[in-house]
């Protein structure tokens, strides 16, 4: 039941997260979906304390996600593990040692088979994670072209839509929160320690 539940979540994950880039209606649809929660608390604070709060809840949400998923110890014992045995091949190769070679050859399936589990730990807690930030992501982009106007510190107001670099401002604004209390959340949850 447990391997049955794990599949479907990451099959919705990669279906979200493909979906995504090649659907405008798909994205909309998402956006839509939590919009009859998150609208009233974007009109009762505005788009500033929104996106700050939004930003908070994902990096509980995510870090939580991960502490219950991921077994830390025992993934750095494989990545341990995996690159023993890299060093020693690449060592091997080297200097030629064929009678060594052949011996770590014997070993490659079971090294194959720790890197697959490595990627999964590593690969799952995004795409469960991918349920929920997604469409809070494209519930925010319906938001930003909205004409909302915020007041910064060195810009005074801008629209948060426009473009520095590469990103809106309500990206950046999104980032910046989302890194400062991941920080906090992963300290305080113990994650990754």
């Amino acid at each position: 039941m447990k391997d049955v539940l794990k599949n479907f979540l990451r099959a919705l994950g990669i279906t979200i997260f493909i979906g995504i880039f090649i659907s405008h209606d798909f994205r909309v649809a998402l956006g839509s979906v939590l919009a009859p929660f998150l609208d009233p608390m974007y009109e009762q604070l505005g788009v500033l304390y929104t996106v700050m709060i939004l930003a908070v809840f994902t990096a509980f949400y995510s870090t939580l996600i991960q502490k219950l998923t991921v077994d830390y110890s025992k993934m750095k014992e494989i990545q341990q593990k995996v690159m023993e045995f890299q060093k020693e091949y690449s060592d091997a190769v080297k200097k030629n040692n064929q009678e060594k070679l052949k011996r770590l050859e014997k070993d490659r399936d079971e090294v194959m088979r720790l890197q697959s589990q490595l990627m999964s730990m590593q690969f799952d807690p995004m795409f469960y994670t991918v349920i929920v930030t997604i469409p809070i992501f494209m519930w925010m982009y319906k938001i930003s072209t909205l004409n909302p106007i915020v007041n910064v510190p060195f810009a005074g107001e801008i629209h948060v839509g426009q473009f520095y670099l590469i990103f809106p401002w309500w990206i950046w604004w999104y980032m910046f929160n989302s890194i400062v209390f991941g920080q906090v959340v992963r300290k305080v949850l113990k994650v990754g320690v």
